[in-house]
């Protein structure tokens, strides 16, 4: 179990240090890594979405207790989040807040997939469809909690922010394309192929993006972060899930989509919604080399308590 779980696991630890060791000691300059996130966050990732929930099989989907254990996990740890700042456990910068709200609240999806793709290839299209209706609540609630203290705060800003995330786009665009019938088309057939080079790329960028200069900065607050998402979330939702009736390969769907770092992109958004980038790229770093220990840490556990099944 344990080398199945380092099957999985360790080509992404692999891909990631490639990533950052271009990034340190070659000549590849930065604009060449900012048209690489460019093509794998607009391009790559949505056609990789598009082309999964396009194609994926008719799947019997235990929405409610699915969504309703996600959804409980997010909520409880959003009202979490909201009265550490109130009672300043997370210190008085609004900014600062919202950093650590993202790095406890968001998901890597490149990651999750990567990761059902080495652990459980048939559940992909479980977990690309999961994916897309956790995104959405996602990124409103992050968008959400980001504009919530700009002056003029307008629900349409919220809508046009969300209009133009790609993730969100590509998931709308699979579900559209799914009830047309497009599986066959050539069309999605040059998506599905763009999208096999959606997570290794992804993940090298992520390893190129890791700036450990940042760490330093709030390194309290990066703990904190740390200590949520990838212990406190993934075993929230196994609690929530268990209750809530979820059984069987849906767990370890559930499970891959709240027990991996935050997403790299987070940082993107704090960057345009005056979030603390600083601290953003500290959290990004310190979770993404962590989850790596801590990712199989959590799938070990919950396969011995066999709440999940690895095989």
């Amino acid at each position: 179990m344990i080398s199945l779980i380092a099957d999985a696991v360790l080509p992404i630890a692999w891909i990631l240090g490639l990533g950052f060791s271009i990034k340190r000691f070659s000549n590849v300059g930065k604009y060449f890594w900012r048209g690489l996130e460019w093509v794998s966050y607009w391009v790559l990732m949505p056609s990789l979405l598009i082309a999964v929930i396009i194609r994926a099989p008719d799947i019997s989907v235990p929405w409610g207790p699915l969504i309703g254990s996600v959804y409980f996990t997010l909520g409880i740890i959003t009202v979490f989040a909201i009265v550490a700042w109130r009672i300043n456990l997370l210190g008085p910068s609004y900014a600062s807040f919202t950093s650590v709200y993202q790095g406890i609240i968001r998901f890597n999806t490149f990651v999750s997939l990567a990761l059902a793709a080495g652990l459980r290839p048939d559940l992909l299209p479980h977990v690309g469809i999961a994916a897309g209706a956790i995104i959405i609540i996602v990124n409103i609630a992050c968008v959400s909690v980001m504009t919530a203290k700009h002056s003029g705060f307008e629900l349409a800003h919220v809508v046009r922010e969300l209009s133009k995330n790609p993730l969100i786009l590509g998931c709308v665009i699979g579900v559209m394309g799914r009830m047309l019938g497009l599986s066959d088309s050539f069309l999605v057939s040059g998506l599905a192929l763009m999208g096999q080079a959606a997570l290794p790329m992804g993940v090298l960028c992520l390893g190129a993006g890791l700036q450990w200069r940042a760490v330093r900065a709030g390194l309290g607050l990066t703990l904190f972060s740390v200590a949520t998402q990838l212990f406190v979330k993934p075993l929230l939702f196994i609690g929530l899930a268990l209750w809530m009736g979820l059984s069987g390969d849906w767990v370890l769907v559930g499970l891959l989509l709240t027990c991996v770092s935050t997403a790299a992109s987070s940082y993107i958004l704090a960057r345009q919604l005056g979030g603390d980038t600083q601290l953003m790229a500290g959290i990004v770093a310190v979770q993404t080399v962590l989850s790596i220990v801590s990712v199989p840490m959590v799938l070990w556990f919950a396969d011995s308590m066999n709440w999940i099944k690895l095989t």
